[in-house]
């Protein structure tokens, strides 16, 4: 009766220490998802400021000019995007708020864009995605063939800038994250950060296309770090640009008001 009282014992320790090990489990976890929802939210809260600076720029190149209504309105709608992002990035809770906080800067982008036209003269361009290499450089103006020495070479969105340093083989201004104390492009920043580029290039449109080719990139951590970039080709070709020091808003194809 005694072995048996023993073993019944032992056995609810057992299970005693199963359950606090998996209360210790699921701890780490949650304070893991925290930190890389945290990490994600200051990307985007840093995007938002970017976004800010473009609308700062805008007002002082539009400040002395007439706007016709049709300019107002895109303005507005710039405005408010810039107004909704400032309210919704501090409230961001969850990972799919990311993409949708994105998606808003990238209509604002293309208000911006829309402003500028017409205070030009010129026609309003038809809605694109944003630049591959940087999605702060606004929308993009055409593909250009890019290589990557881990997936190969593929047809990708760019603004005027990258485009015109790809050609003349220079690095494009891309938008890199720090991971690991080093600055890595987004799209090797890890699973983490797929929300954010998610918001500028939705799945089930064309563009997704190059960023789930990109995806196909080995994770960061899992690498140990990256090695530099080697990114362009117009005839199939490629070159080692280094390591990237790109990174926020530099102008692109999308005048931000240099």
């Amino acid at each position: 009766m005694e072995w048996l009282m023993l073993l019944v014992l032992g056995a609810g320790g057992g299970a005693g220490a199963y359950a606090a090990q998996r209360v210790r489990v699921v701890r780490a976890e949650r304070r893991e998802l925290a930190a890389e929802l945290e990490q994600v939210r200051r990307v985007a809260d840093q995007d938002v400021t970017v976004f800010g600076e473009q609308l700062q720029r805008l007002d002082d190149h539009v400040a002395d000019r007439r706007l016709d209504p049709a300019a107002r309105e895109d303005y507005q709608v710039a405005l408010d995007a810039y107004e909704h992002a400032k309210r919704e990035v501090a409230r961001i809770d969850h990972f799919d708020q990311v993409s949708a906080l994105v998606d808003t800067l990238a209509t604002g982008r293309y208000a911006m864009v829309c402003v500028r036209a017409r205070v030009a003269g010129r026609a309003v361009p038809e809605p694109t995605v944003p630049c591959f290499f940087n999605p702060q450089h606004g929308p993009s103006d055409g593909k250009v063939m890019w290589t990557s020495p881990r997936t190969g070479t593929r047809s990708v969105p760019a603004c005027t800038r990258c485009s015109a340093q790809l050609r003349a083989r220079e690095k494009p201004e891309v938008f890199t994250i720090g991971i690991g104390g080093r600055k890595v492009p987004y799209w090797e920043a890890g699973a983490t950060f797929h929300p954010w580029s998610r918001g500028y290039f939705p799945e089930g449109q064309a563009s997704a296309s190059a960023m789930m080719w990109m995806y196909a990139t080995p994770d960061i951590a899992l690498m140990g770090g990256v090695g530099g970039f080697d990114g362009f080709g117009t005839n199939g070709g490629g070159f080692d640009g280094g390591s990237f020091d790109g990174g926020g808003f530099d102008g692109g194809g999308f005048d931000g008001g240099n």
